[in-house]
């Protein structure tokens, strides 16, 4: 039987909890835990970790949960100093509501790139946390008083060096986020959706209408060694598929898929998810290119029983023409996927780092992105 996963709640969740935690302790009530509402209308119990009073200020401190979700920020300390007063400050990084400023302070990143949620400039908190905590204290605050809100996360900045922070451009610390409040253990779709993010950012600061795929660190090596500004890539792990419908959606004509021949076979053969799981055939769809260019019997029979791509590519006798079939038909099906609305080219490598094929205007149109 299945294990039902369980969920957890965003750093969005923990700041709302933490502010409201350490209003109450200023008005005298000390809590465990507090109940706040999440963007779905679902109600939270959240546990303190602690709260200190300090004078006319409090802070609360929160460790986040993000239940069987992966997530770099489980298990951190997500705290918030409120403080009580006449006037709010004057700070351009800060988000304001009526009485209410939200502010970051260590380990909250600063945006400085167009593309997210939060303008340049400004605190990395998004819209979905910053209305999560006004709901949580806006019924709390004395009359005719304001409330400072200042969220700050001890290990932040480190645990910002795990995530896309700095490719997205929110430097400093991480992102105070969550569309929900909530954190479903659906991990394929949060990686998903990080990708979708890059990909609209990368539109958004370049301005170009072309971009250049690569499957994951193998990619990376690759471009750096054959310098490929990395400015103009993004990693698409398994999903050719979801990235090339994203690209179309944020509006690229151009693009160059470099891949590694284990993933990117399976591209040829018309698979858009190339995780194992999915589909594999990688040596059945080589075994198919291999009789179409006419490569011997032997050679055909070695290529099917190969373990792996890197030795069914030892193989081959015809090698210019088999796998610059191959990066062709990557190309074509890719571009077909597309309904034809992106142009493509593409090229195959070896684990040794080795151009093994590529279609004919590969290198015209990387020569166009720069």
């Amino acid at each position: 039987m299945t294990k039902e996963l369980k969920s957890g709640y965003t750093t969005g969740s923990c700041a709302a909890a933490g502010a409201k935690a350490a209003l109450n302790s200023l008005r005298g009530v000390i809590e465990k835990s507090v109940n706040i509402m999440a963007l779905t209308g679902e109600e939270l119990e959240i546990p303190v970790l602690e709260v200190k009073k300090i004078g006319n200020s409090a802070r609360a401190t929160i460790i986040k949960d993000a239940g069987d979700d992966p997530d770099v920020t489980n298990g951190i300390e997500i705290c918030v100093r409120v403080k009580i007063v006449d006037e709010l400050p004057v700070d351009k990084k800060a988000h304001f509501f009526d009485n209410i400023a939200i502010l970051g302070g260590r380990g909250v990143g600063i945006v400085t790139k167009k593309g997210l949620k939060v303008e340049i400039g400004k605190y990395a908190i998004n819209p979905g946390p910053q209305n999560m905590i006004v709901e949580s204290i806006k019924n709390l605050i004395p009359e005719g008083k304001k409330v400072m809100v200042r969220i700050f996360v001890p290990k932040g900045r480190e645990k910002s060096k795990k995530t896309f922070n700095k490719r997205l451009g929110v430097l400093g610390g991480i992102s105070i986020l969550g569309t929900t409040g909530i954190v479903k253990p659906m991990s394929e779709e949060a990686l998903k959706d990080s990708m979708y993010e890059e990909l609209k950012i990368l539109k958004a600061n370049t301005k170009k209408d072309g971009i250049v795929f690569i499957f994951g660190n193998h990619g990376k090596e690759f471009c750096e060694q054959n310098g490929i500004n990395s400015q103009d890539t993004i990693v698409i792990s398994n999903y050719i598929g979801f990235m090339i419908e994203s690209a179309k959606k944020v509006g690229y004509k151009k693009i160059v898929l470099i891949g590694h021949i284990g993933k990117a076979i399976k591209v040829a053969g018309g698979i858009f998810n190339t995780h194992s799981r999915v589909a594999d055939a990688r040596v059945e769809i080589m075994t198919a290119n291999a009789v179409l260019i006419g490569e011997k019997r032997e050679i055909i029979l070695k290529i099917l029983e190969s373990n792996t791509t890197e030795e069914a590519c030892e193989y081959i006798e015809n090698k210019k023409p088999f796998f610059d079939l191959i990066a062709n038909k990557i190309a074509y099906k890719c571009k077909e996927y597309s309904r034809d609305e992106i142009e493509f080219e593409s090229a195959i490598f070896n684990y040794a780092g080795d151009m093994l094929g590529k279609t004919r205007n590969f290198f015209k149109l990387l020569e166009e992105l720069k």
